[in-house]
């Protein structure tokens, strides 16, 4: 109730009563008549999602907390007193309020797979056994960075493609739906009956455009399509496999996988991890179906007491130069990891703006030639025309 004795309702983030009521009476001015909670079940928890900057600032936040000698729960309640509202508020709330409730900061973590995935919690649970969970805090916020990285070069890898394929797309269908049509309306006005084959050919694909809404409306929805196959457990091995075929992506590709690899490995060997459960997170932050594949037969190899270079040989997946570091540091993984994942990092900015390199001419010749063809079918029956009048 606000001060004028208005009544008004409000939902809120927080972790007990007490943070509810504290927050209506110093920040709105009011006064709390009843307070009621909300029920959720952990379904909404596990599809929380939160943007990786503010996640980033947050573990930042917590990590300088920790090792100043503040109790975790108090560095909890302060982050999501501090937080924006709305998810990342929500995430900081309930992991304070598990914390409380059973005493496991990273089991409070574990209900929100979306925002901390395995290697993450793999490595903020091993300090955390250890009594260093500020150590543990630092080495995921590290790993959430470097992979937050790896991200943007896939996405920029994805971007330039993408953006001119639906360019594309678009000024193809306004040429055939509207100029076109228009043009071969004009010619048979001033009685052109025959038209060169060029011009035939686009104002066929014209006619079949405009003709066709349906088979325009599935080649629209084709992109979406074909993305939301990439994601399908199903298909996603298919196109993994095809993606590895391709020789301008290949190497692009392989070098983001080893990067998430070989990074996720340093991080949980760092943090004390068996070197089976390692390569288990590293299985599953790979991003390609052939990779984590290939990681599973050296888990296999390994469990059968063999040495993990003679696995990762065995795999038959991964480069000679890797093979050939892991076969020569098998004492030392942690140390040939961390030199194979900066290895990788570099490699794949390079291997990526390569295969945009060489992606990009090959759109320009193919954007060139429609063009060309364009600008035939609409100057030759002109040319004609002008010679049927001479």
């Amino acid at each position: 109730m606000s001060r004028n004795g208005r009544r008004a309702s409000a939902v809120l983030d927080a972790v007990d009563a007490d943070g509810i009521r504290e927050h209506i009476e110093r920040r709105r001015r009011a006064f709390v008549v009843e307070i009621r909670r909300l029920p959720g079940g952990r379904g909404s928890l596990a599809r929380t999602r939160v943007p990786s900057a503010q996640l980033l600032a947050a573990l930042d936040s917590l990590e300088l907390m920790l090792t100043s000698g503040v109790r975790v729960n108090a560095a909890l309640r302060t982050i999501a007193d501090s937080s924006p509202g709305g998810p990342s508020r929500r995430l900081w709330t309930e992991v304070a309020r598990l914390l409380e409730e059973n005493g496991g900061f990273c089991d409070a973590l574990r209900q929100f797979p979306r925002v901390f995935n395995a290697p993450m919690l793999g490595v903020i649970g091993a300090h955390e056994v250890a009594g260093r969970l500020g150590d543990g805090v630092r080495h995921a916020r590290d790993y959430a960075a470097q992979m937050q990285e790896i991200r943007r070069e896939s996405a920029r890898a994805a971007a330039y493609p993408a953006l001119i394929c639906a360019v594309g797309l678009l000024s193809s269908l306004v040429l055939c739906l509207y100029t076109l049509p228009r043009f071969a309306k004009m010619l048979g006005d001033i009685g052109v009956a025959h038209t060169n084959r060029i011009t035939g050919f686009f104002f066929g694909l014209s006619a079949l455009v405009a003709g066709h809404p349906g088979a325009v409306a599935l080649t629209l929805c084709a992109p979406a399509a074909l993305a939301w196959a990439a994601l399908r457990p199903r298909f996603r091995p298919h196109i993994d496999r095809l993606a590895l075929r391709v020789p301008v992506v290949r190497g692009a590709v392989e070098a983001l996988c080893m990067s998430r690899i070989c990074i996720t490995y340093r991080a949980l060997s760092e943090s004390g991890v068996r070197v089976v459960e390692a390569l288990d997170c590293c299985a599953a932050a790979a991003g390609n179906a052939v990779y984590s594949r290939g990681l599973r037969r050296v888990i296999q190899s390994v469990r059968e007491n063999a040495p993990v270079g003679a696995g990762f040989e065995d795999a038959g997946v991964f480069a000679p130069e890797v093979i050939l570091a892991i076969k020569g540091g098998d004492g030392a993984l942690p140390q040939v990891f961390g030199r194979l994942a900066d290895y990788y990092r570099t490699e794949s900015r390079h291997r990526v703006a390569m295969a945009l390199r060489m992606i990009e001419p090959a759109m320009l010749v193919v954007v060139l030639a429609w063009v060309f063809g364009i600008t035939l079918a609409v100057v030759l029956p002109v040319v004609e025309v002008v010679n049927e009048i001479h």
